[in-house]
């Protein structure tokens, strides 16, 4: 038993030194080639190759953060392009979630100017979460990406706010194509459910980042999903998942 834990100790201990080496030589190499100060924030391996890696970097005199491409050994850096293809659908969200963790956070759009906009909604456009709770305080509007890695945590995670009252989920395709169709598809199987248990199950059927798109899925009309693209751009959300609460 001591010769295993020694063993997985020292595996720890390798990877610990091996992730350390590929930082520390990624920093020099940046900051060599761009003569500031630059490290590395956060490193996200891919699925779909062992050869690269998605890489946060921190510029310490700028004080802003860039994602970037990185080869496994740390000997090129890339930037990242609006074309970026993998055989692996979690890349993309990986891709998505460093991406949006580098770009500055837009002012959001005024609480009276939200209240109005989700307000002004036809009741059939959102997913309507039921609350059981005696005393109603509020309701929560939710705008989210069925791809969006933190989307998908605040669906599987929604009991704390339907303690407070009603929850309308508003889906968009931030992410693209296929993230209209599961929307799409979301909306579909729901059409006069109203039970919050098969609710949720449906949802988290589709938020699954390991659900795979089908023929017959494709075949579905996204419009509706691409009307509420439009309308929460123009209301000034422009990331997700967007949460707002109206209070009763």
């Amino acid at each position: 038993m001591k010769k295993i834990l020694c063993l997985v100790m020292a595996l720890s201990a390798l990877v610990f030194a091996s992730d350390e080496k590929f930082r520390n030589k990624v920093n020099k190499l940046v900051s060599e080639k761009t003569k500031k100060t630059i490290v590395v924030k956060e490193v996200f391996d891919l699925a779909g190759s062992k050869d690269l890696k998605v890489i946060i970097l921190e510029d310490k005199s700028d004080k802003v953060d860039i994602a970037v491409l990185g080869t496994a050994d740390g000997n090129i850096i890339l930037g990242l392009s609006n074309v970026f293809l993998s055989s692996s659908d979690k890349d993309l969200m990986v891709l998505a979630e460093a991406y949006q963790k580098t770009q500055p956070k837009p002012e959001p759009p005024k609480p009276e100017v939200l209240d109005k906009f989700f307000s002004s909604l036809k009741q059939s456009r959102y997913i309507t979460l039921k609350s059981n709770a005696k005393k109603k305080t509020q309701t929560t509007y939710i705008v989210a990406d069925p791809r969006c890695p933190a989307c998908q945590k605040k669906i599987s995670d929604l009991e704390d706010d339907l303690q407070k009252g009603d929850v309308k989920i508003l889906l968009v395709a931030f992410l693209g194509e296929q993230s209209a169709i599961r929307a799409s598809l979301i909306q579909d199987r729901l059409i006069g459910v109203k039970d919050v248990g098969k609710q949720i199950k449906v949802m988290k059927e589709f938020f699954d980042p390991n659900y795979k798109i089908t023929k017959k899925d494709e075949k579905i009309s996204t419009k509706a999903i691409q009307q509420n693209n439009k309308d929460v751009e123009k209301a000034g959300i422009t990331g997700v998942p967007f949460e707002h609460i109206i209070k009763k």
